[in-house]
């Protein structure tokens, strides 16, 4: 096998609102970081594979640099800066060409000297010829020919990108290899602990924690690699219900967050055992159950509980209680803090990864439901009999069943119900929500 260079990183890295967001989703190709006109959107660093004729680098967004920052959460952020612009190989200073050039400006730059890597000056919001006048103050910083650009109108970004492709290592940047990574969404309501379990997984402070709901906004992907196999963490904003929800960027953080859960194989469903399942609980977990994702209950915060049979017996009976379908969902209880059990969840992982991928035979399943037939245990509605003459499984992500019946509305939801429990006592399913669909043959099978 020919060895391959790995794919370079660009940092993109200026003040709030410059346009960074705008230009990494125009480069990149997709809407993968939010765009808003608020300050201080971008947290995390976000990280995207962009393919430019023929040449393949990684490209991550950062959040805006400021001075002084006052609060924990802006001080993290201007960590995670750091951290990206360590790591890049070369770098995308964007800066406002309707402004003047501003002291974070030229405190970014002297840093940036620092570094001693390749630094492009993008001077974005350039619309029109007037505007492109000013361009001349950008040498000011130091960094060669300041390159005229405007993100949202894409004027400018084929010669920004093809400037920055031409100080990449020749030959590096090769289209990596496909592999089949499974997709594991980090979900639940905010503090939950999800972003604190993702960087217990990495043992780094990879994304942004603190005791502020809300803190994450978007949703992060990051490549893991666990006993040789490839995984992908979608660290999550936290999912509040509709009536909490006051800014329109959080609107656009629980559309990342659901959109997570719709492309995942499996959802790691965080719940915080020491409150139990609340009412919100319930909505995400019927969210995921709804869209077909593997799902995984994790009990965080463990660390906390004194007595731990007592309350786990407690949890169950919870279960019992308000969502009964979780009883076919694997559990396991963690803590991020001391790490006890973080890494099981991958076992579990891949346990309800290999269940959404289970196809039985045509002749199994038509042996069930005869043995149902032979039982007598059908619904029965108005003196007539539910009978399942026949029954096929037709696909996977969800397992979906179709049963070829002699009346659709004799199958009563307590009897589907009843079906769907003795399908996964016969053939499993753990963690795989099953959806059946009933059709109406006019005569009956032999």
């Amino acid at each position: 096998m020919p060895k391959t260079h790995p794919v370079p990183l660009v940092a993109i890295c200026g003040r709030p609102n410059v346009g960074k967001s705008t230009l990494f989703n125009r480069i990149v190709g997709k809407q993968r970081a939010i765009v808003h006109g608020e300050e201080g959107i971008t947290r995390d660093r976000t990280y995207g594979t962009a393919e430019w004729n023929g040449r393949v680098f990684r490209l991550v967004d950062t959040g805006g640099v400021v001075e002084n920052p006052l609060d924990p959460v802006s001080h993290k952020v201007q960590a995670q800066v750091r951290a990206a612009l360590r790591e890049a190989d070369a770098i995308i200073l964007v800066v406002d060409g309707q402004q003047e050039i501003t002291r974070t400006d030229e405190e970014l730059r002297d840093e940036l000297f620092k570094y001693g890597k390749p630094v492009f000056v993008a001077v974005n919001k350039l619309d029109n010829e007037r505007l492109q006048q000013h361009l001349a103050e950008f040498y000011a910083l130091g960094f060669g020919d300041p390159l005229p650009i405007s993100a949202t109108h894409n004027v400018g970004v084929e010669d920004l990108v093809n400037a920055v492709l031409n100080v990449l290592p020749e030959g590096s940047g090769a289209a990596p290899e496909e592999t089949a990574a499974t997709r594991i969404a980090v979900i639940g309501k905010p503090n939950v602990g999800k972003s604190s379990f993702v960087n217990a997984i990495l043992n780094v402070e990879r994304t942004i924690v603190d005791d502020k709901p809300g803190t994450t906004r978007d949703a992060i992907d990051i490549d893991v690699v666990w006993n040789d196999r490839p995984y992908v963490l979608i660290d999550t904003a936290g999912m509040r219900r509709k009536a909490g929800i006051k800014e329109a960027v959080e609107h656009f953080s629980i559309s990342r967050s659901l959109r997570a859960i719709r492309r995942a194989d499996v959802c790691l469903v965080l719940i915080d055992a020491t409150e139990g399942i609340s009412e919100q609980d319930k909505r995400i977990l019927a969210y995921v159950q709804e869209n077909g994702a593997g799902m995984v209950l994790v009990w965080t915060k463990w660390d906390l509980i004194e007595d731990k049979d007592q309350r786990f017996k407690e949890l169950n009976d919870e279960i019992d209680l308000k969502a009964p379908f979780l009883r076919y969902v694997p559990s396991i209880t963690i803590s991020n803090t001391t790490r006890q059990r973080l890494f099981k969840t991958f076992d579990l992982v891949d346990l309800v990864a290999g269940e959404a991928e289970k196809r039985i035979p045509t002749p199994e399943l038509n042996r069930l439901f005869e043995q149902l037939r032979s039982e007598d245990v059908s619904g029965v509605y108005k003196g007539k009999r539910a009978k399942v003459l026949y029954a096929t499984q037709t696909g996977t992500k969800p397992a979906t069943f179709v049963l070829f019946v002699n009346q659709k509305r004799l199958f009563h939801f307590s009897y589907l119900r009843f079906i769907e429990n003795r399908l996964r006592e016969s053939f499993g399913f753990q963690g795989v929500p099953i959806h059946i669909e009933l059709r109406e043959e006019t005569r009956d099978k032999p």
